[in-house]
């Protein structure tokens, strides 16, 4: 069993840091490894490219960031406050299309080592994972890879969650919460990592015994095995992305099946 990370805004391991380009390591456990990036106006990403083995997945947290898919190169845009997740063997890119800044996160579920390749460009060394040149049947359809998909799955008192993706390899929700919300009790995972950015406002962890606050920009991970609560605190709404590696049946127990769910109240 791990320990449970929380890694402060601009705190990440970072990787690039110019005035068009700053790169963040928050996550390289083999269930997910996930960046933080700020990209300046027409700044170029990765050339069109697949994954084989992994899902990838961008968060918009600011401006916009432009996805290019399939071998025709369509390209989509997406605002902040959307998701888009691409499956294995869909071709994909991206890249700053706009005249503004855009910050984004990005997921490799699972990893696949994807934080070593960012290293090793870094450090100008050689390095092979899970990418490849785009094949030339096109992969999978183009049409496979989800932009902008939300799932109403609770609406409480003080809480509302949405379900932006949920597929084997990772869920992903975004939650709303009132400081008088009420929320999961102490419990662990066995077989999955969770992991949690937060959006807006702030949230205070409890991590095995230890009470720990988390604002607006700070990532936290929790590996399977440790005990842990949330409460929404604070004057105003918080909002947070909460992400399983693997799913682990959380998609079930948000749509109202919490026996199917790898959590155990302690």
């Amino acid at each position: 069993m791990g320990e449970a990370v929380l890694i402060p805004p601009g705190k990440g391991e970072v990787i690039g840091d110019a005035p068009d380009r700053r790169v963040e390591i928050l996550s390289d456990d083999e269930t997910l490894n996930a960046t933080w990036s700020r990209f300046g106006s027409h700044r170029e990403g990765a050339d069109l490219h697949v994954h084989r083995h992994h899902t990838d997945c961008f968060y918009v947290l600011e401006g916009e960031l432009t996805v290019r898919l399939g071998l025709e190169d369509e390209t989509v845009t997406v605002p902040s406050g959307t998701l888009a997740r691409v499956p294995p063997l869909v071709v994909h890119g991206f890249r700053n299309g706009s005249d503004a800044e855009v910050r984004y996160l990005n997921f490799h579920a699972p990893g696949q080592r994807f934080a070593d390749y960012l290293r090793a460009m870094r450090d100008g060394r050689p390095f092979s994972y899970d990418q490849y040149e785009p094949p030339e049947d096109g992969g999978r359809s183009a049409s496979e890879a989800i932009v902008g998909s939300t799932e109403d799955v609770a609406d409480r008192p003080g809480l509302h969650v949405e379900l932006l993706a949920d597929v084997d390899e990772l869920a992903v929700s975004e939650t709303r919460c009132e400081p008088t919300a009420e929320t999961d009790p102490l419990h662990v995972h066995r077989r999955h990592v969770e992991s949690i950015y937060v959006l807006a406002g702030e949230l205070t962890f409890t991590l095995d015994g230890l009470e720990q606050r988390a604002t607006e920009g700070t990532w936290v991970q929790i590996p399977a095995g440790v005990a842990h609560v949330y409460a929404c605190t604070g004057n105003e709404e918080a909002r947070f992305l909460a992400l399983h590696t693997p799913n682990s049946g959380y998609g079930a127990h948000v749509r109202g099946q919490p026996e199917a769910f790898d959590l155990e109240l302690v």
